[in-house]
């Protein structure tokens, strides 16, 4: 009796189980129980670096935040069963190899260069290998994502994004040229350390340099960079995944502002006085041009030959046009930098022929003298460092012919493959490496440029995969 009672009990009907109302915002996220809130992307590292970058250059870190962000990206990769390598990526392994051994060649002598000494010398040096590594890590963590991890759409906009944030930079030299401030980092370190010249022209933003080149003081734009020759190289390298973005992954309201975003684009260009991004202009331009005409697109030709035009017309028949013709009235370098890269060439083939110097050297004396640098009434006699008058110059004379060989043999390599492909993608990602030859005998590319070389090598390495996967899948 007692047992059935117990039984009865135990089989008795319970009140039915509450349920749990969670917000709508929770119900959106899907949160299954045991699982975190919130899941990261892999593809984080490039979100934080190029949509943060204003907050960057604010801290001070602008052109250490590529080696920092490439910390978790090697993480992500080594986390990976395999890790994968592009063709010709030996190559690269050699340059890095040579670029590492140039540590030996650092306290050598430099012919028509001053002495080196003190361990000052493993500062640049280390510093430029740093930027290889974090640019082997860009191309790798690109090529190794797959595209629903890491939508190429994705990497294009943020390219884009940058692009925007560097014609700020423009306008904001032009508007407060004088503009110039310590950073973070700056404010933090100790004393010893932000007086070292290398290190203070790194973390200490400014909007402009205030150059003579044209007969008077003129304001060159340069934020968000650390020189104008940097926000020039970085100008026209994202130029082609902005047009990509705004008109191969539009929305409406992009399409509609894109002419008048890309007119808006076109004053930094001028008044920035950088003949090296006017050439490599006209070289991209006239690269699209043959790339859509050999392809029988000639609707699109008269349509690039079309906008080439009225930006010629905007700018010759505007105020921009008469800075024009003063900037190529006043060559202003032209003798100097013919005078070092013959002294770069010169000193390299007779000291170090096959690996180099390691890194730039001061020139000993000057062009007119060799007891000094700048006087009174020679301010700029001090010519610049032997190896930093163009990214060729500082290939051959920090890592010898040798060395240059290998940098250079990887990176068209790679272009030259990416020539087979038809898209439009494929045409931006190559305009690059065009824009990247006309300008590397005259800018130094260990930077921001460096990376989104790296990028689109990445972007073509992936395409070049996916049409290796399509094959294979339609293949019997």
């Amino acid at each position: 009796m007692a047992a059935g009672i117990v039984f009865r009990a135990a089989a008795s009907p319970s009140p039915p189980p509450q349920r749990r109302v969670r917000p709508a915002v929770w119900r959106s996220l899907r949160i299954k129980p045991g699982r975190p809130a919130l899941r990261i992307l892999p593809g984080w590292p490039l979100v934080l670096m190029y949509a943060g970058f204003p907050i960057w250059w604010l801290l001070g870190l602008a052109n250490i935040g590529f080696v920092i962000v490439a910390i978790p990206m090697a993480y992500q990769l080594l986390k990976r069963r395999t890790i994968a390598t592009p063709h010709g990526f030996g190559l690269w392994l050699l340059f890095l190899a040579w670029a590492a051994a140039g540590v030996l060649t650092l306290w050598a002598d430099a012919p028509g260069a001053q002495p080196a000494s003190g361990l000052g010398r493993l500062l640049p040096f280390g510093y430029r290998l740093l930027w290889y590594i974090a640019a082997t890590i860009f191309l790798l963590y690109v090529g190794n994502m797959r595209e629903r991890e890491l939508p190429t759409r994705q990497i294009v906009r943020l390219l884009s994004w940058f692009f925007l944030v560097t014609v700020a930079g423009g306008y904001l030299g032009w508007i407060l040229p004088h503009l110039e401030f310590s950073s973070v980092l700056e404010l933090v370190l100790p004393h010893s350390i932000t007086n070292i010249e290398f290190v203070r022209i790194l973390i200490h933003p400014g909007a402009a340099q205030i150059q003579n080149i044209i007969g008077h003081e003129s304001p060159r734009p340069k934020a968000p960079f650390s020189f104008a020759n940097d926000w020039g190289a970085n100008y026209g390298m994202l130029l082609p995944f902005f047009i990509l973005s705004w008109l191969r992954y539009p929305s409406k309201w992009r399409r509609r502002l894109f002419p008048v975003v890309a007119l808006a684009a076109i004053p930094p260009v001028i008044f920035s006085l950088n003949r090296g991004l006017w050439l490599g202009l006209i070289a991209m331009t006239g690269y699209a041009i043959i790339w859509v005409t050999v392809r029988g697109r000639f609707g699109a030709a008269a349509a690039l030959v079309g906008a080439a035009v009225v930006v010629a017309g905007v700018v010759i028949l505007s105020p921009l046009g008469h800075q024009v013709q003063e900037r190529i009235a006043n060559p202003h370098s032209n003798t100097g930098r013919e005078r070092l890269a013959s002294l770069a060439v010169q000193s390299t083939l007779e000291g170090s022929p096959v690996i180099g110097f390691g890194a730039p050297r001061a020139v000993q004396g000057n062009f007119f003298s060799i007891a000094g640098g700048a006087t009174p009434t020679c301010p700029q006699c001090s010519p610049p460092l032997l190896g930093t008058q163009g990214h060729l110059l500082l290939l051959v004379f920090a890592h010898g012919f040798v060395g240059a060989l290998w940098f250079l043999g990887f990176v068209y390599y790679r272009f030259f493959r990416g020539l087979r492909d038809p898209s439009p993608d494929a045409m931006a990602y190559t305009a690059v490496g065009v824009f990247f030859t006309a300008v590397m005998p005259v800018y130094d590319l260990v930077s921001a440029p460096l990376i989104t070389l790296m990028l689109a090598l990445g972007l073509l390495w992936r395409r070049e995969q996916q049409a290796r996967t399509t094959d294979e899948a339609v293949t019997p």
